[in-house]
């Protein structure tokens, strides 16, 4: 089995940069994605991506709640930095939840969903 772990560093990475074919690799197009409050689907976050900003993330707390040979669902925290201004809203530490689905030999996400951190 993959390293769970490095697949959400991976599509992190696909994500600051700014990678929509890498990141589909990893998520289904049709995964749930609940990310600031917004609801999309997989391939709508792809496109998402295009224009985000990340300039670093540094992953947390990283556990896995619950393992079967089909589903992984796990939570890590993450704490996001940017490069502009302007994207602020996307800086911040998050409560990140991911299920991950075994697709035969390839796992791939079908939910993630954040909460930011308050305090």
């Amino acid at each position: 089995m993959n390293n769970i772990k490095d697949n959400e560093i991976a599509m992190w990475n696909a994500a600051q940069n700014q990678n929509p074919a890498r990141f589909l690799e990893l998520v289904d197009e049709n995964a749930v994605m609940v990310c600031g409050g917004f609801r999309c689907t997989g391939a709508e976050y792809a496109e998402i991506i295009r224009d985000f900003d990340i300039a670093s993330f540094e992953i947390s707390d990283f556990e896995i709640v619950c393992e079967t040979v089909e589903i992984i669902q796990v939570h890590y925290v993450i704490e996001t930095k940017v490069s502009k201004a302007e994207n602020k809203d996307l800086e911040g530490i998050f409560h990140i939840t991911t299920s991950w689905k075994n697709f035969g030999s390839k796992w791939k996400v079908v939910f993630n969903m954040d909460s930011r951190v308050v305090g």
